[in-house]
């Protein structure tokens, strides 16, 4: 660069301009800066947008070739697999049937044909003891031997254990494990009865008891058409047909407790719920006006065994004519319902 020298008014104009042009320079040289640095940032912005999208967004060609997720695989046991349970703990109360979410409490593991692998070693009392627990029913005897009479009668689709009879010997609870859905067989019959339907229950006991032998009578119903005794209907409830013209009832032999000989019958969860509330020990006040009214009306009361109420203890079970009318066991033979007072039985004993 060739030597110039210069005015101090041309020095003071050159260094002027030499300041403007520094100053333009390092404008011009920031405005790059930051058109870079914005462009980096939009650049990066983008970048991860587009990941972001790409991950949501699959052709139709390639929604059968995505990777599926891989799940740690639960480890089960033998004889898990191929059944079902429901999580939580299994109660007497909890009903199995009709689901396929059950099928361990009863199976070791899935039947085959042939083999069931049922648990218990095919104990259908263990098997089935939620009925023998919770039944409010007397259960039909299981595990005894079928009589001779009784294997000429059973259709052939009545199978015996071991020669014995057992629950599958009346129920065909694995209906439900072989239809497609286990409600189809609810639909069909409830109890999984043997050849149900049935319009009676009773007729499946018919299956294998002979009916003729269980021809239903009303044992309150105790004379013929001549008035005579049917000793017959006395041995329902006694031992020996009783002497009405002397024995008190203090005497009389029964073949059971009075309680369970009209339970027999008359259930104690029977509709009419009042009836039940009454099957208990009387209160000490309740017990003395009991007696009271024994003396007063000179009749007779009886409680059962354990001193509790009972059919009986209100309601004759006699009829008319049975006992001579002038004793104490006749009385209320001839009310309704039979009922040892006349009027209003409830107040005798409660003060309303």
């Amino acid at each position: 660069m060739p030597y110039i020298e210069l005015t101090k008014k041309n020095q003071n104009s050159f260094i002027f301009f030499l300041s403007k042009d520094r100053f333009s320079f390092h404008h011009k040289q920031i405005s790059e800066m930051m058109r870079r640095f914005v462009l980096l940032i939009v650049m990066i912005l983008s970048g991860f947008s587009y990941g972001c999208y790409q991950k949501d967004i699959v052709t139709p060609g390639q929604i059968h070739q995505r990777r599926p997720v891989q799940r740690r695989p639960v480890q089960q046991r033998p004889e898990q697999q191929g059944l079902k349970v429901e999580s939580g703990a299994v109660t007497d109360d909890t009903n199995v049937h009709y689901t396929d979410k059950y099928c361990m409490v009863c199976h070791e593991q899935t039947p085959q044909k042939g083999n069931k692998f049922l648990k218990y070693e095919e104990d259908y009392k263990q098997l089935c003891r939620c009925h023998y627990k919770t039944a409010k029913r007397d259960v039909h005897p299981t595990d005894v031997e079928a009589p001779k009479g009784f294997k000429k009668r059973m259709p052939n689709d009545f199978p015996l254990r071991n020669g014995k009879i057992a629950c599958i010997t009346c129920h065909d609870v694995f209906a439900q494990c072989r239809d497609s859905k286990p409600k189809d067989a609810f639909k069909r019959e409830r109890n999984f009865l043997r050849g149900g339907p049935y319009k009676k229950q009773i007729t499946l006991c018919f299956k294998c008891h002979d009916n003729t032998k269980y021809e239903k009578f009303n044992p309150h119903k105790q004379l013929d058409k001549n008035g005579k005794i049917i000793a017959k209907k006395c041995l329902y409830c006694h031992k020996k047909v009783p002497d009405v013209k002397t024995e008190e009832f203090k005497d009389v032999a029964l073949i059971g407790g009075l309680g369970p000989l009209c339970l027999r019958c008359h259930h104690k969860e029977d509709k009419t719920t009042l009836h039940a509330k009454h099957l208990r020990k009387p209160s000490d006040k309740v017990l003395a006006r009991i007696k009271q009214m024994e003396i007063e009306f000179g009749i007779v009361l009886p409680l059962d065994d354990d001193g509790k109420i009972t059919c009986a203890t209100c309601h004759n079970p006699h009829e008319k004519g049975v006992i001579p009318a002038e004793r104490a066991g006749a009385k209320g033979a001839d009310e309704e319902h039979r009922n040892r007072f006349p009027g209003n039985i409830c107040i005798k004993c409660h003060q309303m």
